[in-house]
């Protein structure tokens, strides 16, 4: 008789090969799951960031579209002014009855036009709708508010103020607009498709917040870059510190200033004469940061998102439509200059 001894089975080490010592055993079938647990994971990471790179996959936003060639629609009305001649009247010199002369204050003139300057929200020329001419078919304005970690970012929020200024800014500019709440967080202001971002932001609050160093390098990146513009809104001293402190490293090389009472955007499309105070937390008088000659950051120190709610933060009919007005002078002048800074861009690249 011969026997015969069977050859041990040879030892498969590399666990990229079918029947490897990796995937036997006791807990192969444990080992076999958590290996293709991580690569379903890391795979869904690496795409994330792939997709980051893809141009058509960044945010976007769009400004409505106007007719005709880019020109700032201010008009000036000439005002007529028509004295009233009064009637000369003969009485004796000793008819009891006096004539007083009344001063010239009071004398009464007929004015037949009393509207200095009339103002069409846009751009364009011609008859057709109310928009901008680097804006594209079927926009809508919208309303965008920064998110941010900490704080309260939705400040008066839910109380109505940033549907109702989309509302006011919509009847009054004659302009389509989309009424669902819109935000951004700071690190989002930076992946917008460049030509394509939001001209203007709005930033409010009233406590201090959080932000990093990447966030400060995005906004810087949407405003200097992308051509756009921060509405601040200061709801508390302790937002006011830290958003002074978050400017102040977003633009090192600019310094904050009083905007002046004269400036353009107190006069069109409503002449405001001024920044109205309102509840003034940290002054009564805007400040602004300014670069390349455009307000780069618009700062209001007394809360006006409050006059902008349904109940107008108990302030008069007055005050509130003062906020109003200066809101549509902020966001129309903001997208105006975007509409022609993107019309330049798009000469350059022709």
């Amino acid at each position: 008789m011969t026997s015969t001894t069977a050859k041990p089975a040879r030892r498969i080490l590399n666990p990229f090969r079918r029947g490897a010592v990796y995937w036997r055993g006791k807990h192969g079938r444990l080992r076999r799951f958590l290996t293709l647990s991580f690569i379903v994971h890391a795979s869904i990471v690496v795409m994330s960031i792939l997709v980051m790179f893809i141009p058509s996959c960044k945010k976007t936003y769009d400004l409505v579209k106007g007719s005709g060639k880019p020109k700032a629609m201010i008009q000036q009305m000439k005002v007529q002014v028509k004295k009233v001649q009064r009637k000369k009247i003969l009485v004796s010199a000793n008819s009891p009855i006096v004539f007083e002369v009344p001063p010239l204050e009071l004398t009464p003139l007929n004015l037949k036009q009393v509207t200095a300057n009339e103002y069409k929200i846009g751009q364009g020329e011609g008859a057709g709708p109310a928009g901008y001419a680097a804006g594209r078919d079927g926009a809508t304005f919208k309303f965008v508010r920064v998110r941010y970690e900490g704080g309260n970012w939705d400040f008066n929020l839910r109380n109505g103020a940033d549907e109702n200024m989309t509302k006011e800014f919509g009847r009054r500019a004659h302009m389509p607009v989309s009424t669902i709440p819109q935000d951004s967080t700071l690190m989002e202001l930076g992946h917008y498709v460049r030509g394509r971002s939001p001209p203007v932001v709005f930033m409010c609050g009233s406590y201090a917040f959080r932000f990093d160093a990447r966030e400060v390098k995005a906004v810087r990146s949407y405003l200097l870059e992308n051509h756009g513009m921060i509405f601040g809104d200061n709801g508390g001293n302790q937002f006011h510190n830290t958003f002074v402190k978050f400017m102040q490293q977003v633009l090192p090389e600019v310094a904050a200033v009083q905007v002046p009472d004269d400036d353009p955007i107190y006069q069109a499309p409503y002449p405001t004469g001024g920044c109205p105070p309102l509840w003034a937390h940290s002054g009564t008088r805007a400040l602004g940061w300014k670069k390349d000659g455009r307000w780069v950051a618009f700062y209001h120190q007394g809360s006006i998102s409050d006059a902008w709610k349904d109940t107008h933060g108990g302030t008069s009919a007055e005050s509130a439509e003062l906020a109003y007005q200066l809101g549509v002078n902020v966001l129309a002048q903001a997208m105006a200059s975007y509409s022609e800074w993107k019309m330049m861009l798009e000469g350059k690249k022709k």
